[in-house]
């Protein structure tokens, strides 16, 4: 009788189960906290734009040119593609989040792992791929500006998972 009320151990399997089961909860919650915090991103940017009168880089449409071997026609063809390739990019970042979510990491400490691998790759790959200037050449506003933004993006994707998260328990 006492056996009925023991807490049954868990197998090997069941482990697996439960842990690929989390990773890919972890990974679909992160990618949709991607969007979202693509969608902020996207609005912060707007918004600086339209205070500073600076327009939008074509950076990021040199580098989905050069690596992913698509050209744009006209500027039609060019908006569809640098969008596209905006929310594909943020989406996928915040499949990281995900990861890093899964390794047990949240808040403040998830948020700025987050930031620094985001915010990193973008001043290593543009340059690395001969798309924008050297870094060292960007001069501090340009450079204050995109952490800004980035900043944004890393929050709200943050915030967006550890809420869902938080959600489960």
């Amino acid at each position: 009788m006492i056996r009925l009320f023991r807490k049954r151990k868990k197998s090997l399997k069941d482990k697996a189960i439960h842990s690929v089961g989390t990773f890919t909860g972890d990974l679909g919650r992160g990618l949709f906290s991607g969007l979202v915090g693509t969608i902020a991103i996207s609005l912060s940017q707007l918004i600086e734009m339209k205070v500073t009168g600076r327009e939008g880089s074509d950076s990021p449409l040199k580098a989905a040119e050069k690596v992913l071997d698509v050209h744009a026609n006209n500027d039609e063809s060019k908006s569809k593609l640098v969008n596209g390739i905006h929310f594909t990019y943020g989406t996928a970042w915040g499949g990281i989040r995900g990861i890093i979510g899964t390794l047990g990491l949240k808040g403040i400490p998830a948020n700025a792992l987050h930031f620094s691998s985001v915010f990193g790759t973008e001043l290593v790959m543009l340059p690395g791929l001969k798309v924008a200037p050297p870094v060292k050449e960007w001069g501090a506003k340009e450079i204050s500006i995109s952490g800004v933004h980035h900043i944004v993006y890393a929050l709200v994707s943050g915030v967006v998972f550890d809420l869902l998260k938080s959600e489960r328990k």
